[in-house]
C-alpha cells in the first residue's frame, strides 16, 4: 500500500503546470459555497474532466486514487497509535494464530529449495535450544530474552538481567547424546549495560568399527562439541538495546583414533525495541556468522594416480537470522500471559515460523507450549516451571518436552539462580 501511494506521488509531481491547474480548480469547485451550487459544481467538474486529454483523465484518476489511500493510512495509523485495549489486543492475537495456520503453506511454497540446502554449514550443535523455558515455548525466543539464556538467542536481551544470575541448562538427545550448558552474567555499571559468558559442550560416547571388525575393535572414542563465549549488552535509550556476542567453536571429530579437529570464532549480534502496549516488544538477531569453519590436517584422497594428501573442506557455520515479535495480552494479579510469534531463516534450511506462549500463575507456576510449523521432527513442545526464593536466592526450575515421531521425546532441565 505505501509502496502504491509513493509511485502516485511521484507520477503526480511528474505532471505538467496545466494538470496542477486543474487541481486547484478541483479543489475550488470541491468546495460548497451553497446547497444551490452544488450540483452546478459537480456538472462543471464532469465536463471539466471529459475535456481534459486521456493522459490527464488518468492521472486525475490516479490522484483522487492518491487522497483515498491517503485517508486510509492515516486511519490506520491513528488506530495503531491508539492505546490497545483488552479486547483489540485478543483480536489480534486471533488475527496472528489465524495468519499463522495459513503461514505454513505459504513458507514451504517460497521456501521449497531450502531443503537443498540441508546439511551444507557446519557446527550445527550451535543451534540447539538453550533453556528449557525458551524450548518449551517452541524456540520463539528471539522477542522475549529476559534471562540470562538471552546470550544464547539475542544478546541485547541482557539489559534485562538486573542482577547477578547463573543458569545450568541440561539436554538428553537420542543415541546416549547429551547436551550442556552453563552461563552467568550480570550488570557492569560502567559498562552501563551486562556482560555474560557461557559454556556448551554436546558430547557422547561411540565404539570403534572397522571393515574387519563391523562390530567394534573394543576401543571407545569421544565426539565433543563445544563453545566458549562472552556477551555484552547495552541500552542506548529508554526503549532501544543492542548487543554482541563472540564465541570460540570446537569440534572435535574422534581426536582419539586420528581424527580432524575445527576451530573457528564466530559472532551474534541482536537488538531489542520496546514498542510500548502491552508490553509489546521486536527483536532482530543474527548468530553465529563467521568466516568458514574447516577441519585441520590433511587427509589421503585416492586419485587416478595414486594416492595424494588433500586438504578438509570447509563450510559456513550454522548462520541464522531471526525476527520476532512479543506481547503480554492479559496482564492480572494472579495471571500474567506472554505470547511470541518469530520467523527463523538458517543458511542451510528452509525458512520457518514459530508460535509460543506462557501463562504465568501467581507469579509461581508457569506453563509453557510452542510450535515449530516447518519441522520436521521436534514440532511441538510443552514444558512447566516453577519459581521461588531460598535464602534470599531467587531460583527457577523448568522443564521442557519436544515431541517427536521417529525420535521419541527429547527432555531438558534449567535452574537458573539470581543471586
Amino acid at each position: 500500500m505505501v509502496a502504491r501511494l509513493l509511485e502516485n506521488n511521484r507520477l503526480l509531481r511528474s505532471l505538467p503546470q496545466e494538470r496542477q491547474r486543474y487541481e486547484g480548480g478541483e479543489s475550488e469547485r470541491s468546495r460548497p459555497r451553497s446547497s444551490e451550487c452544488c450540483s452546478e459544481q459537480r456538472v462543471d467538474g464532469e465536463r471539466s474532466f471529459r475535456s481534459l486529454p486521456q493522459e490527464r483523465q488518468r492521472y486525475a484518476v490516479l490522484l483522487r486514487r492518491t487522497q483515498g489511500l491517503t485517508r486510509l493510512i492515516q486511519a490506520y495509523l491513528r488506530s495503531v497509535v491508539t492505546p490497545v485495549t483488552t479486547i483489540g489486543t485478543l483480536g489480534l492475537i486471533a488475527a496472528v494464530l489465524v495468519i499463522a495456520g495459513l503461514m505454513p503453506g505459504a513458507l514451504h511454497a517460497q521456501t521449497s529449495l531450502g531443503d537443498q540446502r540441508v546439511g551444507t554449514s557446519s557446527g550445527s550443535f550451535l543451534r540447539i535450544g538453550v533453556g528449557a523455558r525458551a524450548v518449551a515455548m517452541g524456540g520463539a525466543y528471539v522477542a522475549v530474552c529476559d534471562d540470562i539464556t538471552a546470550c544464547a538467542w539475542n544478546p541485547a536481551g541482557l539489559v534485562h538481567v538486573t542482577e547477578n544470575q547463573l543458569a545450568f541448562n541440561y539436554a538428553s538427545w537420542p543415541a546416549d547424546i547429551t547436551y550442556s550448558h552453563a552461563c552467568y552474567g550480570l550488570p557492569v555499571e560502567i559498562l552501563e549495560g551486562t556482560v555474560a559468558i557461557q559454556f556448551g559442550s554436546l558430547s557422547t560416547d561411540l565404539m570403534e568399527t572397522t571393515e574387519y571388525h563391523p562390530y567394534g575393535t573394543g576401543r571407545e572414542f569421544s565426539f565433543s562439541d563445544w563453545l566458549l563465549g562472552v556477551s555484552v549488552a547495552r541500552s542506548f535509550t529508554d526503549r532501544f538495546s543492542g548487543g554482541v556476542a563472540v564465541k570460540y567453536v570446537r569440534e572435535e571429530l574422534g581426536v582419539e583414533v586420528g581424527g580432524p579437529v575445527t576451530n573457528a570464532v564466530v559472532m551474534d549480534a541482536g537488538t531489542y525495541y520496546s514498542i510500548g502496549p502491552r508490553n509489546m516488544r521486536l527483536a532482530v538477531a543474527l548468530t553465529n556468522f563467521g568466516s568458514d569453519m574447516s577441519p585441520s590436517g590433511s587427509f589421503q584422497k585416492r586419485t587416478p594416480s595414486g594416492l595424494t594428501q588433500a586438504d578438509y573442506e570447509g563450510f559456513a557455520p550454522a548462520t541464522e537470522f531471526r525476527f520476532g515479535i512479543a506481547l503480554e495480552p492479559v496482564t492480572r494479579d494472579w495471571l500474567n500471559t506472554l505470547v511470541d510469534i518469530e520467523l527463523s531463516h538458517p543458511a542451510d534450511n528452509e525458512e520457518t515460523f514459530r508460535l509460543g506462549c506462557e501463562a504465568v500463575f501467581m507469579g509461581v507456576l508457569a506453563v509453557r507450549a510452542g510450535h515449530d510449523t516447518n519441522a520436521d521432527e521436534l514440532k511441538t513442545s510443552l514444558g512447566v516451571g516453577a519459581r521461588t526464593e531460598v535464602l534470599s536466592v531467587g531460583a527457577s526450575l523448568d522443564y521442557a518436552a519436544t515431541m517427536s515421531d521417529y525420535l521419541g521425546t527429547i527432555h531438558r532441565f534449567s535452574l537458573t539462580l539470581r543471586l
